[in-house]
């Protein structure tokens, strides 16, 4: 049995994706980047356990051809190496990302792809375990405490923390 992000999930993501960059198109970018880390952070988490992986490309690719339609608006007069140099390749990465000025001092900001977060299946509980028998107590504290961390995978937790409050 496969499970899979409905297709009208799917439109209604994508759609969504559009109009954010529309909304933000004269807005500064960690305005943008924002409302779109916790649209597709919260879309994604919520289907991770299932068969998404080629959903989750095809929004990637979407939110890909957002953007790049959004910043060749943005900035008609220039060339697509400056573009790619600017938006693609801040810090190392491939992922859109700008370098802005705060308080504190430089931050980079990242847009969440959601190829990222992976795919973690949900491990069912045992039939015969019960939580109030001294028995099964050892196994109820293993599934409680040693779970898969929780932050996305390419990122360390003072980033992914970053993330959440940008």
């Amino acid at each position: 049995m496969r499970i899979t992000p409905a297709k009208e999930g799917v439109l209604a993501l994508k759609r969504k994706v559009g109009d954010l960059c529309r909304k933000y198109v004269s807005a500064p970018m960690p305005a943008l980047i924002k409302a779109l880390n916790q649209t597709l952070q919260g879309w994604g988490n919520y289907h991770r356990h299932v068969v998404a992986s080629e959903a989750f490309s095809q929004i990637d690719t979407h939110v890909y051809e957002q953007l790049w339609r959004m910043i060749r608006r943005r900035h008609p007069n220039k060339s697509k190496k400056w573009l790619v140099r600017k938006y693609w390749t801040v810090g190392g990465t491939n992922t859109f990302s700008i370098r802005c000025k705060t308080r504190t001092g430089p931050r980079t900001y990242r847009v969440v792809r959601l190829s990222s977060i992976g795919i973690r299946r949900h491990i069912k509980i045992r039939a015969s375990a019960n939580p109030y028998t001294r028995e099964d107590a050892a196994y109820f504290w293993q599934r409680r405490n040693v779970k898969e961390s929780r932050f996305l995978p390419g990122f360390t937790s003072r980033e992914s923390k970053a993330i959440w409050a940008s």
